[in-house]
């Protein structure tokens, strides 16, 4: 369904995708800002017809009609202008609903005391704006709304009720209030559910977000050391071997094989030997360039990848700077003597061949490495 919305959108003429620019702006946050504002517009464009109604059959005074008419007519052009330039965006909530719930409940407000016979008529505008507002308000902005609102209502029908007793009667804006303010903080305690709603949801989000980002990590990465782990190099070597099929760089892999591994395992135990490895990782980190990947391999075994650069350069470079790194720098924190050295079999991507083909290239390379001396890079 989204696709197809995506669809429609990109279809829509070329001038109407500029309107839409223009008066919604082309950020994301910005439009839901402004959509809410436009959505005001239009209940308040109802209501102004609804007043040229009364007007019209002389339901009441022209005069006080006007000036609701006005306040009517300016409230959402005023937001609407505040949040296209921008100012709202120095605020936490970008939608400015607070401000614009108190606006509406004056209007509201004054629209009760000019109505004349049919005031009634406007109460159920201050539920709807307090229903409108509370999905973006907060707990203790609806409460405020709340409030002010029967704070508002209660001068409102008081005055009218000294002023214009025929109209507005004693009894009946003492019941009106009560029923109002019933029904007005039902919506409340509804908007404090919807609060703890939202915040659990969004609490749900975050933790899901971090669990699915801790599950990425662990399918693409090795768990001691961070490195990117076989399964994914693999893929990243599909990656490279695609995008140089299409014109891309050729690139250039290693076998890294740590020397007499075992020996540091068996003389200083597997803890020592855990911590040659990650220090292995985080000098392959530190020493190769930053375009190049590596990934343990398996056991005591890394693979490099290093992709070509322009100008081209030797890709041993890097390898023979970790291996200067690695014989000055301490294995394991609990034997500081102990340095570790590698053995390395080197090849370049031969186009069109197979990633095992590759590899298997590569491991002869290391094994030749080894046979010949160790602590030693051969490429072939």
């Amino acid at each position: 369904m989204a696709a197809g919305n995506e669809l429609d959108a990109s279809a829509a003429p070329g001038w109407m995708q500029r309107l839409a620019s223009l008066i919604l702006t082309d950020d994301r946050k910005q439009r839901r800002a402004i959509m809410m504002v436009l959505a005001t517009a239009a209940m308040y464009t109802v209501c102004l017809a609804l007043l040229a109604f009364g007007v019209l059959y002389a339901v009441f005074p022209v005069e006080q009609i006007r000036v609701l008419a006005v306040l009517l007519a300016l409230a959402s052009p005023f937001f609407y202008v505040l949040i296209r330039c921008g100012f709202n965006l120095r605020f936490r909530q970008t939608t400015l609903a607070f401000p614009q719930a108190l606006v509406a409940q004056s209007v509201v407000a004054f629209a009760y005391a000019v109505c004349g016979p049919i005031h009634t008529a406007t109460i159920v505008f201050l539920a709807m704006v307090t229903v409108f507002g509370m999905f973006d308000m907060s707990t203790r902005q609806v409460r405020v709304v709340l409030f002010y609102t029967l704070s508002v209502m209660a001068m409102v029908m008081t005055w009218r009720v000294h002023t214009d007793p025929q109209v507005y009667q004693g009894p009946l804006e003492l019941m009106n209030f009560a029923m109002m303010a019933t029904c007005l903080s039902g919506i409340s305690m509804l908007s404090v559910l919807v609060s703890k709603m939202r915040k659990r949801l969004r609490t749900q989000k975050d933790e899901l977000a971090r669990a699915l980002a801790r599950i990425q990590i662990v399918a693409t990465h090795d768990e001691l050391t961070g490195l990117t782990n076989r399964h994914h190099m693999i893929a990243l070597l599909g990656e490279h071997i695609s995008r140089h099929a299409r014109g891309g760089p050729g690139f250039a892999v290693a076998l890294a094989d740590i020397d007499h591994f075992k020996n540091v395992n068996d003389t200083h135990g597997h803890r020592v030997g855990d911590e040659a490895l990650i220090t292995f990782a985080n000098q392959a980190c530190t020493q190769l360039r930053s375009v190049d990947l590596v990934a343990r391999w398996g056991g005591e075994e890394f693979l490099l990848l290093l992709p070509e650069t322009k100008p081209p350069g030797d890709p041993n470079s890097g390898i023979e700077r970790l291996r200067a790194a690695l014989a000055l720098t301490p294995a394991s924190s609990h034997v500081p003597a102990l340095r570790i050295a590698f053995s390395t079999g080197l090849t370049r991507y031969i186009d069109g061949e197979a990633i095992d083909d590759m590899i298997e290239r590569a491991d002869r390379a290391l094994y030749a490495a080894k046979d010949t001396g160790r602590n030693r890079t051969v490429a072939v």
